[in-house]
């Protein structure tokens, strides 16, 4: 199998799996170069790329398994402001509304009383950081267990492979080939084809460059 590129299947991947029903005139096509080198990379994500998962329906055991991924809960930043200075952003807020006011609220209202306890002491992604633990959300919205977000770090080499295998299955297409030439209509100025080395012509409606540091 060729050298996928995570950016190049995103886009293939995320329209096959949006693709209304009914339009099977409707062909996706993406052009990659197992010539061209790639940034064999870990990937490091937000809480977004789960989001993007669930609308791919993409399976999260699986998908850990695929790309030799962990779970990620926050971001740390050392010497942010100052040398020595360390702070560790946990991805969502630290519990839920207390009648209404969310939770920070409370906490600065605590401060005012004298309480010293440092906030992150309520977020539940710092502590579990802090104790290489990990669980996922609770499913209940009343539970202190349920107000935090999470992502991942995976092989970003991996990742790609896994996307084209699911968007091959759906139907996309994969050319081998490098760029060699864009065809461009005089009138509008939009690209109307590219060829490949070899002569090869690829036409299309709409063209979304993913190349990268290769891109011209």
């Amino acid at each position: 199998m060729a050298e996928a590129r995570p950016a190049g299947w995103l886009r293939p991947c995320w329209r096959a799996s949006s693709r209304p029903a009914g339009t099977p005139d409707t062909t996706i096509t993406l052009v990659e170069s197992e010539e061209i080198g790639i940034v064999g990379v870990g990937e490091a994500t937000v809480p977004l790329i789960q989001a993007f998962n669930r609308v791919l329906e993409l399976d999260e055991r699986g998908f850990i398994l695929n790309t030799q991924g962990t779970f990620k809960v926050g971001i740390e930043f050392r010497d942010w402001g100052r040398i020595g200075n360390v702070h560790f952003h946990g991805f969502g807020d630290y519990g839920n509304t207390i009648e209404g006011v969310a939770p920070h609220h409370h906490w600065l209202k605590l401060r005012q009383l004298g309480d010293p306890t440092p906030l992150a002491e309520y977020s539940v992604p710092t502590l579990m950081a802090r104790l290489l633990r990990f669980a996922p959300p609770a499913p209940d919205s009343a539970s202190e267990a349920s107000a935090f977000k999470y992502a991942y770090h995976f092989d970003a080499s991996l990742y790609a492979r896994y996307l084209r295998a699911h968007a091959e299955r759906r139907g996309v297409e994969r050319r081998e080939g490098k760029v060699v030439d864009v065809h461009v209509n005089g009138e509008s100025g939009l690209i109307e084809g590219v060829t490949l080395e070899g002569g090869t012509r690829v036409d299309a409606d709409f063209f979304i460059d993913a190349s990268g540091f290769a891109a011209s």
